[in-house]
């Protein structure tokens, strides 16, 4: 209950900085512009912070609680485990030369050599132009950047 009511209150300190605004068109619909700044991945607090401020603009308080729910799931769920990091940290290969873009949720053409990760059957990882990245195996998608 205690995380549950400081969720709540990380929610509405953040309603107050988090640039997200509402406009009422003619027609009554509402749009919703958010804007984010890419940051590295911190899982379920970033997760239920964002989920709140969204459901705020959309529902109002009811949709603030329903919004860090949803968002802590979401993100606990895409925060990888601290061993995968670890792991990917003590590996050495060689670089892969890649031009592409290197961004979390980018992704990775099925040619670039990836390595599993024992154990997280859901993860690989791949070394490219100096920066070791953290795979979804089944997507190709870039989920996190390794900083040693």
């Amino acid at each position: 209950m205690k995380a549950f009511l400081l969720s709540i209150g990380a929610a509405g300190l953040v309603m107050t900085a988090v640039p997200a605004f509402a406009q009422q068109t003619d027609d009554s619909t509402t749009t919703t512009t958010t804007v984010t700044k890419d940051k590295p991945s911190t899982g379920a607090g970033i997760g239920i912070v964002g989920g709140a401020a969204t459901g705020a603009v959309v529902g109002g308080p009811v949709g603030a609680v329903v919004g860090g729910v949803v968002g802590g799931i979401a993100g606990a769920a895409v925060d990888p485990p601290r061993e995968v990091k670890t792991y990917v940290t003590t590996q050495t290969v060689a670089p892969v030369s890649y031009s592409g873009p290197i961004a979390v949720g980018d992704t990775l053409p099925d040619s670039v050599t990836v390595y599993d990760v024992p154990h997280y059957d859901r993860y690989s990882w791949t070394y490219i132009n100096g920066q070791k990245l953290l795979i979804d195996h089944r997507t190709h998608k870039i989920v996190s950047v390794i900083n040693e």
